[in-house]
């Protein structure tokens, strides 16, 4: 009997743990020589805030660009986001 309860407390123990877990959306900006460079670097750049400032995972396939401009200096500029979860 003790063995079960151990059982299942430690099962509903794991599944809380689960429930706690979040998922944050970051935004950054980027600029680059082109629309891939800005692209790439606004990417490399949301996947470290994720994990050095929310101690978290990207989530696969979330990043996207929200808006994109090319610049009178022939560069290109993107807004992106992507989800995050976090501890």
């Amino acid at each position: 009997m003790k063995l079960r309860f151990i059982a299942v407390a430690l099962i509903a123990f794991a599944a809380s743990q689960v429930a706690l877990a979040e998922t944050v959306v970051v935004s950054g900006t980027a600029e680059g020589a082109s629309r891939s460079d800005a692209v790439a670097k606004a990417q490399v750049t949301l996947e470290t805030n994720c994990s050095k400032n929310y101690k978290g995972q990207p989530v696969a396939g979330s990043f996207k660009v929200t808006f994109e401009k090319p610049l009178s200096n022939g560069k290109h500029y993107v807004d992106a986001t992507m989800s995050c979860n976090t501890p």
